[in-house]
């Protein structure tokens, strides 16, 4: 039995008087749900009663004592209000009580206990033993039972408990038999505490039940709501495949009647409907593993739509399969959305084309596949002096003119690509037979031979063209890419409007290869090598909230090195792990030290990411410097995904594990971005300078940089904007969405010193543009 103490005897006769004073719509129920308990015991307690008084008539019987034949009348009559509110009222369990219900209960309760005191006053003391000690019996049992029975309404029970331990007293001492007394006095403070105890655990329990009803009320209100407005629709099927619960929803997702989704199973359902997806579905059900985000494609008639569907197996306390439940949702404007945004990011906005992203996959996948190919890589002569004399615009043009004509001259199965600028490209298979490439390039230096018309003039340009072909060797993307570039430089050099097909002796930069990589072995050591810091900056709050690391090489003969150079030739010959490890050691010691307020963030490379012990690394290196993980971002390409998905995002959820952050670098330029979004939860997108670049004069370009924005922002995500160079720029991508930004506009990459000194002096020597509303 639980005790009443001390410490919260305060707090039990608060609640006490909240039952018989309160006025709030808690107290009016628990009054009720108490009441309803007492009526639901009305007739034990009511037959106790009445019988009990019949016991006592019986035990004096015949010769009654005065006065006796008129109590058992009046225990009979007080009865009578509970025999009438036994049967109506058990039926109508009123959900409130008022107060004046439950003074008038405990009134009832005292009458009743006062009638039977007068019992053991009146007649125990010159009773027989036989009768006094059915009385004492009766006066005892009474009094506790009744005492707990009447728990639910404590001044009831305190009242009867009282009264009958008072009589008892009283009796006992007109018999002057006090060691029985002192019993009543044990005995009756027991059954009081006992029943204030059953009155607060019962007390609690309502309330519980309450909360919980309040709790099932709102949850079922909601998924009311939920099912009729939101874009997903919950199922369950049970064992034998048929969905349960049916919602408007639910067939509006399946495309199917009410009658239909009684008559089929799920899988029948959806088989009879889904082109995409209704096989992989059947085959994790059959698995019976839990799945998300599974992909439908639906048709019904002239209609299509996309569904995502996630689920979980429901089981028994014996592991059987009870059925599946989850949730479906129409994905069809995501997918569209996403659809755009790749052809968006792999297609060029001004001429349609292939951009370069789309030109690398494809030359990588065939390269892959084995197959010999070739690739002629096109400059237009003197593009930049139209665009001078005669206006972006007239440029723009020119470039279409000149995406046109390059499309008649390939075949269908030939890939031209934009490069940027006006450097275009022509992706071909071929069969090494070098005449017929030479005669493709010089049509295609022919065909822009030709003038064009563009505003009522005629005008006459050229093209250089660089043929590179695989030539059966082992090479690879950026090899072939690199000798089409040499044998252009070539064309260019020997006089412009005319093609040049790649010879070895266009060997110069293999040699400049060459020597980069006997110098990247000793830059380290040397010294050679440091790492200057680009400033990321808040746009809403216009402070400097990190800084990428990037790193440069002052060679000893060749001066500065473009990072791109030297970090493709580390790649290549196996260096890239060592710089990489330099790197981020240099990172997180700045990031402990003068940078202590910034989140430093480094670029890692995807053979670093393949690397088993990058992990390791990043763990280690953190614990040497004592740097905290959150204030470490690095920055992946979407190139890692390629030859390894699964292995790459083991690593970077084993980062995340270790409190990194994560940053996909150059975002809508790569492979499979949106595939990996819902893979991996980034912390920031870098949206590439190449939209950036072109977001002032290409919808389609704003388009895309509010597309991102906008993702990032549902995904949780931060979006940095690189390039950033020009106050309207910045006006743009604001307006985009964009929350960081990096670029000229507010420093170019700077030695930790000059960095440090541009914190210092932010508000004076970088004052924040001035935006139009």
């Amino acid at each position: 039995m639980q005790i009443v103490t001390a410490h919260d005897a305060r707090s039990l006769r608060a609640a006490i008087m909240s039952l018989y004073i309160g006025a709030d719509l808690e107290s009016a129920k628990l009054r009720a749900a108490h009441l309803q308990s007492l009526l639901r015991l009305a007739p034990c307690t009511v037959a106790a009663s009445i019988g009990g008084a019949c016991l006592v008539v019986w035990t004096f019987w015949p010769a009654l004592p005065a006065g006796m034949g008129w109590w058992w009348i009046t225990i009979l009559l007080l009865s009578m209000p509970g025999f009438r509110s036994c049967w109506p009222r058990r039926r109508q369990q009123p959900e409130t009580a008022s107060v004046q219900a439950v003074n008038l209960a405990t009134l009832n309760a005292g009458l009743v206990a006062g009638v039977w005191a007068l019992m053991p006053l009146l007649w125990f003391a010159d009773g027989t033993a036989r009768q006094q000690l059915v009385l004492a019996t009766l006066v005892t049992g009474m009094m506790g039972a009744g005492g707990l029975l009447l728990s639910a309404l404590p001044l009831a029970s305190l009242a009867h408990v009282t009264l009958f331990a008072l009589a008892a007293l009283a009796a006992l001492w007109q018999t002057g038999n006090a060691a029985v007394a002192g019993l009543i006095g044990v005995c009756a403070p027991m059954v009081t505490i006992g029943s204030l105890a059953l009155w607060r655990h019962s007390t609690d329990l309502l309330r519980e039940r309450a909360r919980a009803a309040g709790h099932e009320r709102t949850l079922t209100v909601l998924l009311n709501d939920f099912e009729q407005h939101a874009d997903e629709a919950l199922w369950e099927t049970g064992a034998d495949g048929h969905l349960r619960h049916l919602s408007p929803r639910l067939a509006e997702l399946l495309g199917a009647s009410h009658a239909d989704i009684r008559a089929h199973g799920l899988l029948d359902l959806i088989g009879r409907r889904s082109l995409k997806g209704a096989d992989a579905l059947r085959q994790t059900l059959d698995q019976g593993r839990p799945f998300r985000d599974l992909q439908l494609t639906m048709q019904a008639g002239s209609v299509g739509w996309h569904l995502s569907i996630h689920g979980k197996r429901m089981v028994d306390e014996r592991g059987l399969t009870l059925g599946w439940r989850g949730v479906m949702a129409d994905v069809t404007e995501k997918v569209k959305a996403e659809r755009r945004l790749r052809r968006l990011a792999h297609s060029d906005s001004l001429t349609g084309l292939a951009n370069r992203f789309m030109l690398r996959d494809s030359v990588s996948a065939a390269l892959h596949q084995g197959q010999p190919l070739a690739l002629l890589m096109l400059d237009l002569d003197h593009f930049k002096t139209v665009n001078d004399s005669l206006g972006h615009s007239v440029g723009d043009e020119l470039l279409k003119a000149v995406a046109q004509r390059l499309r008649h001259c390939v075949r269908p199965t030939d890939l031209v690509a934009r490069l940027g600028g006006d450097e275009f490209a022509v992706f071909v298979t071929a069969d090494g037979d070098v005449q017929a490439l030479q005669v493709l390039a010089a049509r295609l230096v022919e065909a822009l031979a030709q003038p064009m018309a563009l505003r009522g003039r005629s005008l006459r340009v050229a093209a250089s063209v660089g043929v590179a072909d695989t030539d059966n060797g082992d090479i690879d993307v950026d090899e072939l890419l690199a000798r089409a570039d040499a044998a252009l430089y070539a064309a260019k050099a020997s006089g412009r409007g005319r093609f040049v097909v790649y010879e070895a002796r266009f060997g110069e930069r293999s040699r400049r290869r060459l020597s980069l990589e006997q110098g990247l072995r000793q830059a380290l050591d040397a010294g050679q090598m440091s790492l200057h810091w680009q400033p990321k900056v808040d746009i809403a709050r216009w402070r400097i909230c990190g800084a990428e690391a990037l790193m440069r090489w002052q060679h000893p003969e060749l001066g500065k090195v473009d990072p791109s150079e030297f970090i493709a030739v580390a790649e290549q010959c196996g260096l890239i792990d060592e710089l990489g490890r330099w790197a981020l050691r240099q990172a997180c010691l700045a990031a402990t030290g003068p940078l202590a307020t910034l989140t430093v963030a480094v670029n890692v490379s995807p053979l670093q990411l393949r690397d088993d012990q990058f992990v390791a690394l990043v763990r280690d290196t953190l614990r040497e410097t004592r740097m905290q993980p959150s204030r470490l971002e690095l920055e992946i390409t979407e190139s890692v995904f390629m030859d390894d998905a699964d292995g790459a995002l083991d690593k970077l959820h084993a980062l995340r594990s270790l409190g990194v952050r994560v940053a996909l670098d150059d975002f809508g330029t790569g492979y499979s971005s949106l595939a990996y979004l819902r893979r991996f939860p980034f912390d920031t997108l870098k949206i590439d300078r190449a939209f950036v670049n072109e977001v002032l004069v290409r919808n389609d370009a704003r388009a895309i940089v509010q597309m991102i924005a906008q993702l990032a922002t549902t995904l949780g995500m931060r979006t940095v904007c690189e390039g950033v160079e020009s106050a309207a720029q910045l006006q743009a991508v604001t307006e985009a969405g964009c929350q960081e930004l990096q670029g000229y506009l507010v420093s170019p990459p700077l030695p930790l010193s000059d960095l440090l000194q541009l914190q210092r002096s932010w508000g004076q020597r970088v004052p924040r543009p001035c935006l139009v509303d």
